[in-house]
């Protein structure tokens, strides 16, 4: 799943004014939030994308408050003409570790000092810490 939230970051940030990006946001976000399934979503990103998408593994429970809270902001900064505040969290979630490196104490400290506080800094919506 980190494979997927990172590259529908990386297709956000770069195509932030599109109608693409929006539905894209919107499907990411409604899949994680359990209103549409998996499927859906997946054929839906991956049309938007360009690219076959699959999930291949789960968000860990300590970065799931971070990756729901951030899906739901960027689909709603989007939607509500704020390009400049989705690409910011584009850009935080794009640098997403792989689940692996997400439960390594170390690499979560990282993650959180350079990205989640360095947003939380410069907006006043704050992204939850991984933890």
């Amino acid at each position: 799943m980190t494979d997927i939230i990172r590259k529908t970051a990386v297709f956000i940030r770069a195509n932030t004014d599109t109608a693409e990006s929006r539905q894209a946001a919107a499907a990411l976000a409604d899949m994680i939030d359990g209103r549409i399934l998996a499927d859906e979503a997946l054929a839906i990103l991956s049309d938007c994308l360009g690219c076959e998408l699959q999930i291949k593994n789960s968000v860990p429970n300590g970065a799931t408050a971070f990756v729901v809270f951030s899906a739901r902001e960027m689909h709603r900064a989007l939607e509500s003409g704020d390009a400049a505040f989705a690409g910011d969290i584009a850009d935080v979630l794009q640098a997403l570790p792989d689940k692996e490196h997400l439960n390594g104490k170390k690499a979560v400290s990282a993650f959180n000092k350079t990205y989640i506080r360095k947003f939380n800094k410069k907006h006043i919506s704050r992204l939850p810490e991984i933890v």
